[in-house]
């Protein structure tokens, strides 16, 4: 039996991929006549708008056969425009072929794609296109890509006997490597195994347009894959179908088609299959045709089996990104590709608003991203694009299907804010016979995060289903700032306290609740905007990079040093998108037309131009009629509203941020005692005076006892004191200030070095957690210094946590250089002790006079201190 595979294909714009997608098909059988994009006669590109501009504009399919492989071809579009379109792809396929031009290189676009894949960790192959033009031989091709893209590639154009061949695949795969020096020979299956696993990724060169080199892709590729039921551990008929829906479209009967991929059982005509609404409803609707599309012509089939790539109608509910049948519960998969511009589309005068509205909302269907919104008493719609070919592609799309004219008015930048420390919000809402009260604690989150969430109330305090509702309401829809009233993102919002009334609590009372629980958090904390940014490349004259060094500078930007070759140059560095958008017309006046300059969203950073923003939004926070962080109060037997900054003085439950900060605590410290309790314990300011009330103060580590005889216990708790300071000094004076490696401490511990495979986040939240913990029993300065030099476009990033420094590095900077840098900087004024077990960073601590302990050691520390915190609670409860 062939195997089945789904093969996305995937490159930046003039790479060549739907001529290769073409090239594919004829040199298998598929299709018997070659077309050209630039001829209009592709064989893919089939829409009107397609063959005016010479680009792929929707994703199309195709299904070829090569020895024992049946292969759906997923072709997608390629200008940053449709990225979107692009990444919705990515859910549905098994392996990704990505095109690279042989004359350009890998570009800005190709970069995109592969953080893309990367994220979702998506097999890839790499075709090298247009050899014929190319002047840089396949080794130099190879080295562009890995000093682009990263390392693992391979050169699978040679033959698998070939010295360079088994060096690169065993260089990148211990297992290969070990099987090798067993067998003296590579199977099959092992670099098959390393391809699916990420491991490596194999590169093939030739010309798509000569049909040069695509014989060899194809067996390279069939040699070298799985097939689904292999990729998803095996399937049967017997599982109830479940679907991925990747694409809404319309036919030319206006009928519309919702594309899919089958993922467990079987789809047969006129099933009945659960679908979950934009509104969170469940309906059941009936297949009425399920079609095998081939790029514009499609067979009808009874049904689809696991690993189907096919299209349904009669599902009128079904959302892209959404699932089918038994998938229709699981979240609806946004992607990470977000619009940054927002423009007002308005229809010409004959055109009613509501029809004009309703046409919207079928091109919103099909693109979910372009997040329609109407604006009462105003004419047209908002719309979020990419940029201006998405504009000129959607302008001419609403004149061939609708049959009207529109205009756009000037394009915004989509700003958004967050948190940069930790605010407690307060929502209570108690109108007559209606009450609920929340407490949330909103923190700064990671980059690209969104909103996260979670609890930390015990169920004995608040039902698991009223924290189930409150954490729902979280995530239903979009919270805006204070600042200019912009979408709220890259935050953690948990939920520390909540009371409901045995009789009158409704589930709408926690919805208001907490919808002005979040308001009143922003609006008592330290707000900031953030902007898209650019990660850029300007190709120039030599005799012009001194202007574009000065307007990027001119800009906030930064840059590398400028690479110059000749009389051309290289410029590379990130700006603040909203003063690159319309930079190539500058370049090319001041460059006479030979400059040219590429871009890539690379996520949100903070505004550089944060109060002008402001000023110009002209936003007034208290008059936002669709938001409030005021509360409602029982009073007299009516409700009576409190503004958000006095409700404090009525709230029912009390702070929780201000007794964490009080004892010392981080937050998911005092969640894990609590909810191994069951029970509030004491903070470490009550442990405190607990001591101090029966064994006198302790200044500068040192007890000062009181004139009284200790009972038997006290002796306890004071040589307990005793092996507190002894460990001090053995590790580090009581004053020290200690730097530690993150990640090597996580791969110290078992533990959290398991969890760190499957979660790294967690992995790094739960040792924080613990250390911010032992920062507050010890009463000492501490700094965790986590390596991101790996993370494309990291800006760097430090908080605090309990009064722990968190600190991830920048891009191209190792934590070892960031602890060398630290303990140069404040080791003459500071006591340090460095914790790694890098023998590197412990070399580098030493020369800077910091003093040093290994990662095990100091676990084991820690657990000495858990061990003393868990005795003392003990005898103090």
């Amino acid at each position: 039996m062939s195997k089945q595979l789904t093969l996305g294909i995937l490159a930046h714009v003039d790479a060549g991929k739907t001529t290769l997608s073409e090239a594919m098909l004829y040199t298998a059988g598929t299709i018997r006549k070659l077309g050209r994009v630039d001829n209009g006669d592709s064989f893919f590109d089939n829409y009107e708008v397609e063959k005016n501009r010479g680009i792929t504009v929707f994703s199309k399919q195709a299904r070829l056969n090569w020895n024992d492989s049946q292969i759906t071809i997923l072709d997608t579009p390629g200008h940053d425009d449709f990225s979107a379109e692009m990444e919705r792809v990515l859910d549905v396929i098994d392996y990704a072929l990505l095109v690279v031009s042989g004359v350009d290189g890998p570009q800005s676009h190709t970069e995109t794609v592969w953080r893309l894949l990367r994220t979702r960790k998506i097999p890839t192959f790499v075709f090298i296109n247009k050899m014929d033009l190319a002047i840089a031989d396949r080794h130099e091709q190879i080295s562009r890509i890995k000093g682009r893209l990263g390392e693992g590639f391979v050169d699978f154009s040679v033959g698998n006997n070939d010295e360079d061949f088994i060096d690169g695949v065993t260089f990148y795969s211990p297992e290969l490597a070990e099987d090798f020096l067993n067998n003296l020979k590579l199977s099959e299956e092992g670099v098959r195994r390393a391809i699916r696993e990420c491991q490596i990724f194999p590169c093939l060169f030739g010309s798509a347009l000569h049909q040069d080199g695509v014989d060899k892709l194809l067996d390279v590729i069939s040699t070298y894959t799985c097939g689904f039921d292999e990729l998803r551990g095996g399937t049967s008929s017997d599982d109830k179908m479940g679907a991925l829906v990747y694409k809404i479209a319309r036919d030319q009967r206006d009928e519309r088609i919702s594309f899919i991929r089958v993922m467990q059982g079987v789809l047969h005509l006129k099933d009945n299959v659960a679908v979950r609404t934009e509104s969170g409803e469940l309906l059941h609707e009936k297949i009425n045709q399920i079609r095998i599309y081939s790029g514009q012509k499609y067979t009808m089939v009874d049904s689809a089996s696991p690993g189907d790539i096919c299209a349904i109608t009669g599902v009128n509910s079904s959302r892209a990104g959404g699932g089918i049948g038994a998938l229709a519960e699981d979240e609806t998969r946004n992607g990470i590709i977000e619009p940054y511009l927002s423009y007002i589309i308005i229809p010409e005068e004959r055109v009613e608003q509501n029809k004009f509205v309703a046409d919207m909302r079928v091109l919103e269907e099909e693109d979910p991203k372009l997040h329609i919104s109407v604006e009462q008493g105003l004419r047209g719609v908002n719309i979020r694009l990419m940029g201006e070919v998405q504009q000129e592609i959607l302008e001419t799309q609403i004149m061939n299907r609708f049959g009207y004219r529109v205009r756009f008015e000037a394009g915004n930048i989509i700003y958004k804010e967050t948190v940069i420390e930790a605010a407690e919000g307060i929502g209570h809402f108690e109108p007559l016979k209606h009450y609920a009260e929340v407490h949330l604690i909103i923190r700064p989150g990671e980059r690209g995060s969104g909103i996260v969430t979670d609890s930390i109330i015990p169920e004995d305090v608040l039902s698991r289903n009223w924290q189930n509702l409150i954490l729902s309401h979280l995530d239903e829809r979009v919270f805006r700032g204070v600042l200019i009233g912009a979408p709220l993102t890259d935050v953690r919002i948990t939920l520390a306290a909540g009371k409901a009334h045995e009789k009158h609590t409704e589930g709408g009372d926690f919805r208001q609740a907490t919808y002005r629980a979040v308001r009143n958090g922003l609006l008592r904390g330290n707000c900031r905007i953030l902007e898209p940014w650019f990660s850029f490349e300007i190709k120039l004259p030599s005799a012009n990079i001194g202007m574009a060094m000065t307007d990027i500078g001119n800009a906030s930007g930064s840059f590398s040093e400028p690479i110059i070759d000749g009389d051309m140059s290289t410029l590379k560095g990130k700006a603040p998108a909203v003063s690159l958008i319309d930079y190539q017309r500058k370049l090319t006046s001041y460059t006479g037309g030979r400059g040219h300059i590429s871009c890539m969203l690379i996520g949100y950073d903070f505004c550089h131009n944060e109060s002008e923003v402001i000023e110009e939004s002209k936003y007034e926070q208290d008059k936002d009629e669709t938001e409030t962080g005021d509360s409602i109060f029982c009073y007299h037997g009516a409700g009576r509203t409190v503004k958000w900054d006095e409700v404090q003085d009525y709230m029912h439950l009390p702070f929780v941020l201000e007794e964490e900060k009080d004892s010392g605590l981080s937050e998911d410290s005092a969640r894990a005692e609590t909810m191994a309790a069951g029970r509030k314990l004491a903070s470490d300011a009550e442990l405190l005076a607990i001591f101090e009330r029966t064994y006198g103060k302790i200044s500068n580590g040192t007890l000062v006892k009181h004139k009284t005889k200790p009972k038997e216990s006290e002796y306890r708790a004071m040589e307990q004191q005793k092996r507190s300071l002894h460990r001090l000094e053995r590790i580090g004076k009581p004053d020290t200030h200690f730097v530690i490696d993150g990640y090597n401490l996580i791969n110290a511990d078992e533990h959290m070095k398991e969890l760190s495979k499957a979660d790294i986040g967690a992995a790094r939240d739960h040792l924080i957690n613990i250390l911010a913990n032992y920062r507050g029993y010890l009463g000492c300065k501490m700094t965790i210094v986590f390596d991101a030099y790996r993370v494309p476009y990291s800006f760097g990033r430090k908080y605090k946590v309990s009064d722990t420094e968190v600190v991830y590095t920048k891009e191209n900077e190792t934590a070892d250089a960031y602890i060398a840098e630290l303990t140069k900087e404040i080791g003459k004024r500071e006591s340090i002790t460095v914790v790694s077990s890098d023998a590197l960073v412990q070399e580098m601590s030493l020369g800077h006079g910091a003093l040093r302990i290994s990662s095990r050691e100091f676990l084991l520390d820690i657990e000495t201190a858990l061990q003393e915190i868990r005795e003392f609670l003990d005898e103090n409860r």
